[in-house]
């Protein structure tokens, strides 16, 4: 079954790990360019992490500002 043009321009499939390369592990946000279906001012998907051995993790995140990098 295809889906329709509108469908097909507002969904984006792909590989996260693959598409994520290119923003340091960043899926979706402001840094995506305008009119590309992950690009959004109100949401950032955030990266993934792994825990070795049993963890008790708080993770405090705040929103990125366009042109800001910590170096």
């Amino acid at each position: 079954m295809l889906a329709s043009p509108l469908v097909t321009e507002r969904i984006h499939v792909g590989n996260a790990a693959a598409d994520a390369l290119g923003d340091r592990g960043w899926l979706l946000g402001h840094f995506k360019p305008e009119g590309e279906v992950r690009h959004s001012e109100h949401v950032e998907v955030d990266h993934s992490w792994v825990a070795e051995e049993e963890s008790v993790v708080m993770t405090v995140r705040w929103p990125s500002v366009s042109g800001y990098a910590v170096t």
